[in-house]
């Protein structure tokens, strides 16, 4: 009878302690999305020390994990710049990143894709769309006489020129050289890419 009663006691402490673990609720994570920062920083730094340019893009919360999209580029000072996204979702997944994924890499944009498809969603994809697209030529004979110009994008929602005339979603990418004492600008749309116009400005013009 007592061997039975023991028996019994274990069995109700049992089910007692798992009972009582089915009703706690669920662990929240204790990384905070500093902590997460830190780490894809100090990976991105380590796993990709030659790019130019690293950072965090995106940051988005989701079933206690920290879903991160950060940006990596090489070359972003030449024509050709190379854009990969490295994609983590931490501390899910701890320290495995997904395969980085190319946005240009050889050079070209809209590759494989028709052009009413085609949108030019990064820097990189301008800058390399402002010499190598159809309208592009005055760019290219600029590059093609001062080699050593460097780029920089950036995008417009809405942009009006010094004619008033007004533009919206679109790229300027700025050329400028060194060696002269002024640089090219070439006005691309974002969608169905073609270069809209160019002019040169005085480098003393130039912000």
């Amino acid at each position: 009878m007592r061997k039975t009663t023991a028996i019994l006691c274990v069995f109700l402490l049992a089910f007692g302690i798992f009972l009582f673990g089915c009703v706690q609720p669920a662990a929240t994570t204790s990384v905070t999305e500093s902590d997460a920062k830190a780490f894809v920083n100090d990976d991105l730094k380590a796993k990709y020390p030659d790019a130019e340019i690293r950072e965090i893009t995106e940051t988005t919360f989701f079933e206690d994990s920290y879903q991160m999209k950060a940006r990596v580029t090489y070359n972003y000072s030449t024509k050709c710049p190379v854009r990969l996204n490295i994609y983590y979702d931490y501390p899910k997944k701890g320290f495995v990143a997904s395969p980085p994924e190319y946005v240009t890499r050889d050079c070209t944009v809209c590759k494989n894709v028709a052009q009413v498809s085609c949108i030019l969603g990064t820097p990189e994809e301008a800058i390399i769309a402002s010499h190598s697209i159809a309208g592009s030529d005055a760019v290219k004979g600029y590059l093609v006489a001062h080699p050593d110009a460097k780029p920089d994008a950036n995008f417009y929602t809405e942009y009006v020129d010094k004619n008033n005339t007004r533009y919206r979603d679109v790229w300027v990418v700025k050329w400028l050289s060194p060696t002269t004492n002024f640089g090219i600008f070439a006005l691309l749309s974002q969608k169905s890419p073609e270069t809209l116009k160019t002019w040169e400005v005085a480098r003393s013009e130039i912000v």
